[in-house]
């Protein structure tokens, strides 16, 4: 089963989260038939999506959105994740390996030039949103930039996403280590040098066999660790018939008669999970005749 852990180790001052996705994003990804590139795209940004849910208030309604745009071939990649671990995602061109001649499997080249937005919504009247300018090329360096210098908490974020020789996800999993306040300065650049001298890569660990809360246990030098919460992870969409006849209620009324003269009705696909919804003819009606009250 997924997870997602909320971890912290008191001796060095440090808060941790883990997330393990294979089964997560096996079926996310399968929902759009995505090739290579836009399956490794979608796939690790559904990972940064889990760990930074993890940090919202636990059991809670907050929702944190990551949403990559630019003007590769890939278009978009957006992906929520509450703080109960639902997650749902799609990417604009799910097939791009089809259409566009990248070679390698390339998040850079796949999203081209610009911009992450995060959408924090902790249930206030507004949510918070920041948008900043991709300048990693990858995934993990982008939200640790946003991490950083939006919410200004020094972050490490270690991603990994691998794909099996026919191109089927085989390892997914996710780390983020963050400070508190007080963490000394030394403890931090001790853990950098051990993220950076990392006997191999998380993917290849995962792989493997081994799991994220034993890698992260090695980072943290085997000192103890409290693991405050588990809770698992599941591709679940919030779409329903209501949200989607709002959609159709904000489509002009010309639109809608159209709709009804040669469809005899409309059909209505989520973009996160592709189910589909469908509104007769006289469901229209009665969106039109509530325009005007």
């Amino acid at each position: 089963m997924d997870t997602i852990s909320r971890i912290i180790c008191n001796d060095l001052k440090l808060r941790a989260y883990t997330v393990s996705s294979l089964q997560t994003a096996t079926e996310l990804t399968a929902i759009h038939e995505t090739t290579p590139n836009a399956t490794v795209a979608l796939g690790r940004t559904i990972n940064a999506a889990a760990l930074l849910g993890a940090t919202m208030k636990p059991d809670s309604p907050q929702t944190v959105s990551l949403k990559f745009f630019g003007d590769g071939p890939i278009g978009e990649v957006h992906v929520q994740c509450d703080a109960r671990g639902n997650i749902r995602g799609y990417v604009q061109n799910p097939r791009l390996d089809l259409a566009h001649d990248i070679g390698t499997i390339s998040f850079s080249k796949s999203i081209g030039a610009g911009f992450l937005s995060v959408i924090r919504d902790l249930g206030m009247r507004e949510p918070y949103t920041s948008t900043l300018p991709l300048l990693y090329g990858d995934v993990a360096g982008e939200v640790s930039y946003y991490l950083t210098t939006s919410e200004q908490i020094p972050s490490a974020l270690i991603i990994a996403l691998e794909l099996n020789s026919e191109g089927a996800i085989a390892a997914s999993g996710g780390i983020l280590i963050q400070t508190f306040p007080d963490t000394p300065d030394h403890v931090i650049e001790e853990l950098e040098t051990r993220i950076k001298n990392m006997a191999k890569p998380l993917g290849k660990s995962l792989l493997e066999g081994e799991d994220t809360l034993t890698i992260l246990q090695g980072l943290f030098q085997y000192k103890d660790m409290e693991i405050l919460e588990q809770v698992p992870l599941r591709a679940q969409c919030r779409c329903n018939r209501e949200m989607l006849q709002g959609t159709l209620q904000g489509i002009e009324e010309n639109e809608l008669r159209d709709m009804i003269e040669k469809d005899q009705g409309a059909e209505v696909e989520c973009t996160f999970c592709r189910e589909k919804y469908t509104f007769s003819a006289d469901d229209l009606e009665k969106i039109i005749s509530n325009k005007g009250h």
